[in-house]
């Protein structure tokens, strides 16, 4: 697959994320918290909660 300029990429929420956890084990993205999203050979995407 060749990306292009522009190009979006959509990966959504994996099963199980947190929904299907029981409440006293869901954790939800707060304040400072850091996301990395990485594709090899193009590079990685960070992004931090404000």
């Amino acid at each position: 697959m060749t990306l292009m300029p522009g190009d979006l990429i959509f990966t959504g929420t994996p099963k199980g994320v947190i929904l299907e956890q029981p409440k006293e084990k869901q954790k939800w993205l707060k304040t400072n918290d850091k996301v990395d999203i990485s594709i090899e050979s193009l590079g990685t995407l960070s992004n931090v909660f404000v």
